[in-house]
């Protein structure tokens, strides 16, 4: 944490990295730790964001720990090199533990982010559609889920093709997307969906009220709309990394969707992901990165096939999930569900 007087002393020359480290709080560090004399310290952050701790005097003489996000490759050049002075060295997935191995660092190992299981469950089929009558979803609509930050490395774009592409060989099934994230941060999804031919009434998101803390799962019509619990006006916001729903909540929303999707470019461990898995939901996922521990086997998803791209500058691989095979496997669940109506 960066106190404001800290801020402070930057003058209007300094440089966008200065201003970054300042945030990242490389100019507190050393009098947090004299003041607080911690007996461990884990950092945890992007490897650029942390990896000014190392050569300090206090790092070596303190159980410390490095525990960053490695999710693409070739890895971080700095976070390879760095290696060897780092006897804790943690990362989110086994995609970069695997790496690392490969190039000789053998003490480098992976710790998942925690989840707790207990938020995350399986509703009863009755409680699942009085869910829906109250947000007013019809029970014939199949709901394919995606939760997710509103940020470039997800594949909003391809998911919004290949979703067209499922509507349009099964015009008789009433596919929706929900989509719970902040619709004012990153992709323009109305936008998106004009180009790409996506009629946005298809499109559920998820609201939440900043006065009476309820949420509303319903078509998105607007970034701020009046809250219909409290009847308050542009109270009802989509969700976001600065307001958003309880997990409580948030186990609804899963419990919603007939089918989870996560298309992404790469990614640390993609928490969303376990979340659905605990809720009963096939999962479909792109198998790069951390997504490769998400579709090995007995993890029960389904792997989405992609191509490769480079990232401008840092010239990291990255994965562009195909929109034909997020239709194919969207198939392959829905055949799934109507067959298992079948049975019941």
């Amino acid at each position: 944490c960066v106190p404001n007087s800290g801020l402070e002393k930057l003058d209007c020359d300094s440089s966008p990295d200065k201003t970054r480290m300042y945030a990242y709080g490389a100019f507190e560090i050393d009098r947090v730790v004299e003041a607080e004399k911690p007996d461990v310290y884990i950092g945890v952050q992007d490897f650029w964001g942390i990896n000014y701790c190392i050569d300090k005097p206090w790092f070596s003489k303190i159980s410390s720990v490095i525990w960053t996000t490695l999710d693409s490759l070739p890895l971080f050049d700095k976070a390879v090199a760095e290696a060897p002075k780092l006897k804790n060295y943690w990362v989110w997935s086994k995609f970069a533990e695997d790496e690392m191995h490969r190039l000789g660092h053998k003490h480098v190992k992976t710790v998942h982010g925690a989840i707790d299981v207990s938020d995350f469950f399986i509703h009863s089929q009755e409680q699942k559609m009085a869910l829906r009558k109250k947000h007013s979803i019809p029970e014939q609509d199949f709901i394919i889920g995606f939760v997710f930050r509103n940020q470039l490395r997800k594949s909003v774009p391809n998911l919004l093709e290949g979703f067209k592409i499922f509507k349009s060989k099964n015009p008789a099934i009433q596919a929706k997307l929900l989509l719970h994230t902040h619709w004012q941060e990153g992709w323009n999804i109305p936008k998106l969906c004009g180009e790409i031919g996506v009629d946005i009434a298809s499109i559920y998101t998820t609201y939440a009220c900043k006065a009476c803390k309820n949420y509303h799962v319903k078509p998105f019509s607007g970034p701020e709309i009046d809250c219909p619990s409290c009847g308050r006006q542009k109270t009802l916001v989509t969700t976001g990394t600065a307001f958003g729903v309880s997990e409580k909540q948030l186990n609804e929303v899963y419990n919603l969707m007939d089918v989870y999707c996560h298309p992404i470019t790469s990614g640390g461990q993609e928490i969303p992901i376990q979340e659905a898995k605990l809720t009963g939901l096939v999962t479909l996922v792109t198998n790069y990165s951390c997504g490769e521990e998400m579709c090995c086997e007995g993890a029960c998803s389904k792997a989405i096939d992609w191509s490769e791209y480079r990232e401008v500058g840092a010239e990291f691989r990255k994965a562009s999930p195909y929109p034909h095979s997020i239709a194919e496997k969207l198939q392959e669940v829905l055949e799934l569900v109507q067959n298992q109506k079948l049975i019941q």
